[in-house]
């Protein structure tokens, strides 16, 4: 448990607030309240102000994703809930600890688009990154903002020839995922001109970042 968890959970303590009351404040569902209490994931940087906000703390206390963008100087001081974020738009937070560190920590997004592109993925689960390389010519361009669902994180999750985000060897990819008896194939989108075989003594080598769920 980080110092950002321990800060809301004090916060709420302090306050005698229950799980149902920041969700309903915050937007979300109870469930995701209760994985910000026990650590599980951070609060968005997008949330964090409104909740912030609730418990009469800062949200660089409550959230490490709000304070890593505040320390960039991301995010103007009073944040970014409904007074800097345009009316129809979302702010849609960097998937970390995926591509080279180049880019803002979040983005903005008109609202109408994100959701026709994501589908019924919750939206505090979506990530947006860069295709860092020509893996998906034509399909996505290099340097194309991604969207990534981050919940498809264990590999027992994938499903054979879905579009993934990942690292391998510490080195970021988007692409295809074949199941095969032998291991996991890493397709580009042409399949037969670059294929890699994952065995099972590399898979430990690679790290899912989530499934892709569309690009702009």
């Amino acid at each position: 448990m980080d110092k950002y968890t321990r800060a809301f959970i004090e916060a709420m303590d302090a306050t005698k607030t229950r799980n149902s009351e920041v969700a309903k404040r915050a937007g979300v569902v109870d469930a995701y309240v209760s994985q910000w209490r026990c650590g599980r994931r951070p609060i968005p940087a997008g949330r964090a102000p409104i909740v912030a906000e609730m418990l009469g703390v800062p949200p660089e206390r409550i959230s490490e994703p709000y304070a890593r963008l505040l320390l960039s100087g991301c995010i103007p001081r009073d944040g970014i809930g409904t007074g800097t974020v345009p009316n129809g738009h979302l702010a849609v937070d960097r998937l970390h600890s995926f591509d080279y560190g180049d880019g803002p920590g979040f983005i903005l997004l008109p609202e109408f688009l994100v959701r026709q592109k994501i589908g019924m993925t919750p939206l505090d689960e979506v990530r947006w990154t860069f295709q860092p390389n020509e893996a998906m010519v034509p399909l996505i361009p290099p340097r194309a903002v991604v969207l990534v669902d981050v919940r498809t994180l264990t590999q027992d999750r994938v499903i054979d020839g879905g579009l993934y985000a990942f690292t391998l060897f510490g080195r970021p990819h988007i692409r295809r995922i074949q199941i095969r008896r032998e291991g996991w194939v890493l397709c580009m989108q042409d399949a037969e001109r670059d294929r890699i075989l994952v065995e099972e003594q590399t898979m430990p080598d690679l790290v899912l970042r989530g499934a892709v769920v569309g690009w702009l």
